[in-house]
């Protein structure tokens, strides 16, 4: 805004100086003089922004390539610059020298774990008695434990189910003797019954056997564990000696351990390369580090790929400008005299102060991009800030601003009165008024004379 009405052409002749040139004869103005002046009806209505920036077309996937096998370069299938498609062959090895590497790396492979087995087989049979005694041994103890945890449970089962049983024999001869005074009733009678029935369930009833049986078969249980456990550990002390050492034995499994994972390594990799380097996206070849014939090394690097499927562009923002960005706003990008619409997807929250990217980067994410665009060259985009639907609005060209803040001139009895006014969104031809005036207020400027408070206009 400030830099708008500085670019105005401002009347600088004061009051007094008029006053002074009239007093010398110089010249003669008529104060009752009417000036032509321009004029806009304020309306509401829509009002866009847009902002206008230069970048630079990145993208934000980029892939270098580095040899996983130490080998020789085949065929380099690219050069730098082209575009390659998703599962496109970069750089192939020497198809002979990579069979040969994988034949090696297999048979060392099975070298390592010949001498792993053979470590393995000088143990004698000690060794395997120990480790069975050790294996029965651990399972032993669980099988003792939990058999002894199901006795302790059937003995406690068993006595509480004769417990219950004993309890309802009480009741049933307390109930007997409640009616021994009349002996020859039907309740007496039953009541008999069901004791003797009681005490024989005590003894004899289902439930009560099988837990018994339950119980004894659980003690034979126990004591072949306990006899079969004594055995074993007389096993296990009696080979103990002749063992390999807990550490020898850990450093024979860590070095098997350690060879299989670089053998396989070695081996996948082998594989892979003789498939060739094959691009994982659509993109461009930036940089290729290699040439047909050369020996490479492993972590050498063979090219860069940058993907033309996350394209951006990088802008850079000044301080002014940068407070009307956001996160999420329509882009139009001009590239090679092709738009692309994007969005704005990143604001960094820094800036720079030096160099030619002095300001704050923004990037804008393209929606569509194709095949066209060219990784690294200029673009010009235009960022909407702004897409107001109903406001009120004037030209900016009325606009004007002094010490006392920004103001327009409203004709009114065909006088130009200053009115303050609060402004918002404004482009080049437009600006929104957000307080001082109404819709239907008749807003008037002149683009080479300076219009003051109170002066008779008349409208053009």
């Amino acid at each position: 805004m400030m830099e708008f009405l500085k670019n105005k052409k401002k009347m600088t002749i004061t009051a007094t100086v008029l006053a002074a040139i009239v007093a010398i004869g110089v010249i003669s103005i008529s104060a009752n003089a009417a000036m032509t002046v321009n004029s806009y009806t304020a309306d509401t209505g829509a009002l866009s922004s847009v902002l206008e920036l230069n970048g630079t077309v990145e993208t934000n996937t980029c892939k270098t390539y580095y040899s996983k096998v130490d080998g020789i370069i085949g065929t380099v299938h690219v050069k730098e610059g082209d575009f390659v498609k998703k599962g496109d062959i970069i750089v192939s090895y020497d198809a002979a020298e990579i069979e040969r590497l994988t034949a090696i790396a297999e048979l060392g492979a099975q070298a390592d774990l010949g001498n792993y087995n053979n470590s393995i087989q000088t143990g004698n049979r000690t060794a395997g008695l120990y480790g069975e005694a050790k294996r029965n041994l651990g399972v032993l103890d669980q099988q003792i434990a939990d058999t002894q945890a199901a006795i302790t449970q059937t003995e406690k089962d068993l006595l509480e189910r004769k417990a219950s049983l004993a309890d309802e024999g009480a009741k049933l001869q307390i109930s007997l003797i409640e009616w021994s005074d009349e002996p020859d009733s039907e309740e007496y009678e039953n009541l008999q019954k069901l004791i003797q029935s009681n005490a024989y369930q005590q003894q004899y009833s289902n439930d009560i056997v099988q837990m018994q049986e339950e119980l004894n078969r659980l003690n034979v249980q126990l004591a072949a564990c306990k006899e079969y456990k004594a055995e074993m550990t007389s096993q296990k002390a009696s080979t103990q000696l002749g063992l390999m050492t807990s550490g020898a034995k850990e450093e024979l499994e860590a070095i098997k351990a350690a060879n299989e994972l670089a053998s396989n390594d070695r081996i996948e990799n082998y594989k892979a390369a003789s498939e060739g380097i094959k691009a994982e996206f659509d993109g461009v070849v930036t940089e290729i580090g290699v040439v047909e014939g050369s020996d490479v090394a492993r972590g050498t690097k063979l090219v860069t790929l940058k993907s033309v499927d996350d394209v951006v562009v990088r802008l850079n923002v000044n301080k002014y400008d940068i407070i009307n960005i956001e996160e999420g706003q329509s882009a139009t990008v001009a590239i090679k005299n092709k738009d692309y619409t994007g969005k704005i997807s990143r604001i960094e929250r820094m800036t720079k102060e030096s160099g030619q990217n002095t300001g704050i980067g923004v990037e804008v994410k393209l929606d569509e991009p194709d095949s066209d665009i060219i990784l690294g060259i200029e673009a010009k985009a235009k960022v909407s800030t702004a897409d107001l639907a109903e406001v009120l609005r004037v030209p900016t060209l009325a606009l004007w601003e002094d010490e006392e803040g920004t103001f327009v001139f409203v004709a009114r009895d065909s006088k130009a009165i200053k009115t303050a006014v609060e402004t918002g969104v404004r482009n080049d031809d437009m600006v929104e008024i957000v307080s001082g005036i109404n819709p239907g207020d008749v807003v008037v400027w002149n683009d080479t004379a300076e219009i003051t408070d109170g002066m008779s206009i008349k409208i053009d």
